[in-house]
């Protein structure tokens, strides 16, 4: 019996491990998927309100003052996260995205749109330093960006998504 428990415990661990030593690559494109699935259900619920947006936060996060309805800082313990709401674009707005492709300079290392029901989002990443992604979500005339470790790659770009589809930005 304990040799079984044993057994068990070892492979719990090594599932667990498996986990953590993924390539940024796989979290990344386990990001994108996550990403992807997020855009095309139904927004999540808001949760906080700044000014007169109202937005979801995970509950760890935190946000930052001054922010503002079109300027929104959050952050979780070092890491920040910067939510940009343009007014003026609709949830099938490109400008975000052909602002980012306009220098031809910047190497993406993933560049995924999303279309569906008149919406139009993005998911970028790319790599600025050895282990650190700026990654990039946006839904129509929301977008937001942080500078990101390999490791959390793919529950950022999930939350993220989450948080720019909550914003109701229609007109």
């Amino acid at each position: 019996m304990p040799r079984k428990g044993f057994i068990i415990l070892l492979i719990l661990l090594s599932a667990g491990l498996s986990g953590c030593l993924a390539s940024p690559e796989e979290k990344i494109a386990n990001g994108m998927s996550k990403a992807t699935a997020v855009f095309e259900n139904e927004p999540a619920e808001t949760n906080e309100k700044v000014d007169n947006t109202e937005l979801y936060v995970p509950r760890s996060y935190t946000i930052e003052e001054p922010s503002d309805d079109q300027n929104i800082v959050i952050t979780k313990g070092s890491d920040s996260f910067v939510l940009f709401i343009n007014p003026n674009e609709a949830s099938d707005s490109t400008l975000f995205y052909d602002l980012q492709k306009a220098n031809p300079e910047q190497q993406w290392v993933a560049d995924k749109t999303f279309e569906q029901n008149g919406r139009f989002g993005f998911t970028t990443v790319r790599e600025i330093a050895d282990d650190r992604f700026e990654v990039v979500v946006s839904a129509g005339g929301v977008k937001m960006t942080t500078i990101s470790e390999g490791s959390k790659i793919d529950p950022n770009m999930e939350w993220m998504m989450k948080t720019v589809r909550s914003i109701d930005n229609s007109r």
